[in-house]
């Protein structure tokens, strides 16, 4: 099983990394890492998350952080389709 990012899921992870940056460097690295390597656990338990009342989306909000990540699997593989802080704004897409 292989990870895909969508597009916009990509964006905003080096979007929350950059801003992040402004302010503690070595946290956005370690955060940005943090919610690649929770991405790679999906793919060894892609129903860790919680299922949303759209089929075949699922929730997961990464263990001590803010951020959450929506996903879906796709075929043989797992698709990240948004990445949100959870303070700031609810998922862009609709569930």
């Amino acid at each position: 099983m292989r990870i895909l990012w969508a597009g916009s899921a990509l964006l905003e992870l080096i979007a929350l990394r950059a801003y992040i940056a402004q302010y503690h460097p070595q946290a956005a690295a370690r955060i940005a890492a943090e919610i690649v390597a929770t991405a790679e656990l999906l793919v060894l338990n892609p129903a860790l998350g919680t299922a949303l009342p759209k089929p075949g989306y699922r929730r997961l909000v990464i263990g001590g952080t803010v951020y959450v990540l929506i996903y879906r699997l796709r075929d043989e593989d797992l698709e990240i389709v948004e990445v949100f802080d959870a303070r700031r704004r609810c998922p862009r897409t609709k569930f």
